[in-house]
């Protein structure tokens, strides 16, 4: 009797042993399996990072969040291709700008883009934009505020205080241009 019992709970100790070995083994399998998901995840996830094309300061970027630096030079970027410009370099301003824009807006700033290239070719004018303030405050908003000169040969025949809002989206660390207003400063 004592004998029937003892081989009774051997095999039923042998049976559990079994089957937590089976178990581990799936577990040690799938772990193994999400480990292999994870680091391909992982080493090939896309990254995409739009840096200005001359790089001054250190920034960062973190999804859909971006350094003040970052902005301050993607907007000096913008606003150096959008305001210095001639009949020239007036198809350069067009394929810098645009792949920024996001596509949504795209005609619309690629609209507002000819019609100023329009002008400046139409009339042979130089275009020079010197920036003096640069804000990033208000989240989706680029303001710079400087002076345009429009030169006809060597004569500067406008000069004027001028602010560019830039409209702005980050999102999965690209950014994208949503819209450009060119107008007087406001006075605060």
């Amino acid at each position: 009797m004592k004998f029937d019992k003892f081989k009774f709970k051997l095999d039923r100790y042998m049976y559990e042993n079994y089957t937590f070995r089976i178990v581990t083994l799936i577990m040690a399998g799938i772990i193994v399996f999400e480990g292999y998901l994870i680091s391909d995840k992982v080493n090939n996830q896309k990254v995409v990072i739009m840096p200005p094309k001359t790089i001054t300061k250190e920034f960062w970027v973190s999804g859909n969040r971006v350094s003040k630096s970052y902005l301050e030079q993607m907007g000096m970027f913008v606003v150096y291709n959008l305001m210095n410009i001639d009949k020239h370099t007036a198809d350069y301003t067009i394929e810098a700008i645009l792949p920024l824009v996001k596509p949504e807006f795209y005609y619309k700033v690629k609209a507002m883009l000819m019609e100023q290239i329009k002008y400046i070719i139409d009339n042979d004018i130089s275009r020079v934009f010197y920036p003096s303030v640069i804000k990033t405050d208000k989240k989706g908003k680029i303001v710079i505020l400087g002076i345009t000169k429009d030169i006809i040969g060597n004569n500067v025949v406008a000069k004027k205080q001028q602010q560019i809002t830039i409209s702005y989206k980050i999102k999965q660390g690209r950014f994208w241009i949503t819209g450009i207003v060119v107008e007087k400063p406001k006075r605060t």
